[in-house]
């Protein structure tokens, strides 16, 4: 029933957590941790609980993240309801379908969806992580009609207090949170420099020519109007979208798809993404400006950076610090900004990747890591304070 119930598609699900007593059920489904305890003395392993999040389908700051711990010497198990057995990836990375397969006690608990409170309490010994990795408004599209008790606001703030350790994944959001916990800390989002990478296999499915592209969800949050504009001004050019729909905007993005010189290419596995990132000439953002989009630090932008690829989007105040990025709001200025970018050789090219290489993903874990060790929370077993 728990498998059965996580892979419903996302309208038959925000429905389901209409009904009352939903909560509840959900809960006793997903049962409680009975894995293998860590010894005093480890470093702590650390428990993803579950959300929407798939392991290699679009991998995003979370995987990252964990796979930045793996990397320094945790082990991780990440909760996926959606699996039918359990899955080692990595020497180090777990991949189980469910909570009774994680370490029972003695973990680091990572969130970053605040409703997975109720889980929490089941671990004994635990350290909780929460990461505020987007603006909360995202959230409330989704939650209409739902009941208060079951949306993220309503458990923020509760999670705000009790959590260890609060991080925020830009400094707008560090700014608007630092209000309720002062020892918030920023760990910015990265980039995996190891896959992210000029050299190596370019997507067979992009077009021939040049190609301005993206790759991402199209999401409420993306400017359809002012990328049809751009489109309509350089009809030469190849605007390719690698990523899902949300149901939200498929008539925009059909719309939009329509175009001549415009594709839309589905979702594609996290191992596939620098394929295509490496075969665009330019890469884009073209998000609205908006005070959800104010918090982001795309990784697309270290990712298009990584791979030498020169990048043009909207105004966000994380594009606007970044001088390797040309940034427009209006389509006659972001069409000539896409031209410059054409224009780089390949030297100022490869330049690109210098400004993505401070962002590796193993730095930008470093502060996290450093507040649990200050803390004593690092290993089991320490003295917490």
């Amino acid at each position: 029933m728990r498998r059965q119930l996580a892979r419903l598609p996302a309208r038959p699900r925000r429905m389901l957590k209409r009904v009352p007593g939903a909560a509840w059920v959900r809960d006793r489904i997903y049962g409680y941790p009975a894995g293998p305890r860590p010894t005093a003395g480890d470093l702590r392993p650390v428990v993803y609980l579950p959300t929407w999040e798939r392991w290699e389908v679009m991998k995003q700051r979370p995987q990252y993240l964990l796979e930045a711990m793996a990397a320094a010497g945790h082990e991780v198990w990440f909760v996926d309801l959606r699996l039918s057995e359990a899955e080692t990836v990595d020497e180090l990375i777990h991949l189980v379908p469910s909570i009774r397969d994680t370490p029972s006690a003695g973990v680091i608990i990572y969130t970053h969806f605040a409703p997975t409170q109720t889980l929490i309490e089941r671990f004994r010994d635990r350290v909780v992580v929460y990461d505020l990795l987007d603006d909360l408004s995202i959230y409330e599209p989704s939650e209409q009609g739902m009941p208060v008790e079951r949306t993220v606001r309503h458990h923020h703030g509760p999670l705000m207090n009790d959590a260890d350790v609060v991080i925020a994944s830009s400094p707008v959001l560090a700014q608007r949170h630092r209000f309720e916990r002062s020892d918030l800390i920023l760990v910015e989002n990265g980039v995996d420099l190891g896959r992210f990478h000029p050299e190596g296999p370019i997507a067979p499915e992009l077009p021939q020519g040049t190609v301005v592209g993206y790759h991402g969800a199209l999401a409420p949050w993306f400017d359809f109007e002012l990328l049809t504009g751009v489109a309509g001004l350089r009809p030469d050019l190849s605007f390719v979208l690698v990523g899902p729909v949300d149901p939200q905007v498929e008539s925009q993005a059909a719309k939009l798809g329509d175009l001549p010189n415009v594709s839309l290419i589905p979702a594609q596995g996290s191992g596939r993404i620098a394929e295509f990132v490496r075969g665009f000439t330019v890469g884009m953002l073209p998000f609205v400006v908006n005070e959800m989009t104010e918090a982001v630090t795309p990784l697309k932008m270290y990712e298009y950076l990584a791979c030498a690829v020169p990048m043009v989007a909207t105004p966000l105040p994380a594009c606007l610090s970044e001088p390797a990025v040309r940034t427009a709001s209006d389509p006659e200025t972001f069409a000539a900004a896409i031209d410059s970018c054409v224009e780089l050789g390949r030297g100022e090219r490869l330049d690109l990747r210098t400004h993505a290489e401070p962002a590796d993903w193993r730095r930008r874990v470093a502060p996290l890591r450093s507040r649990l060790e200050d803390r004593a929370q690092l290993i089991v077993g320490g003295s917490r304070r």
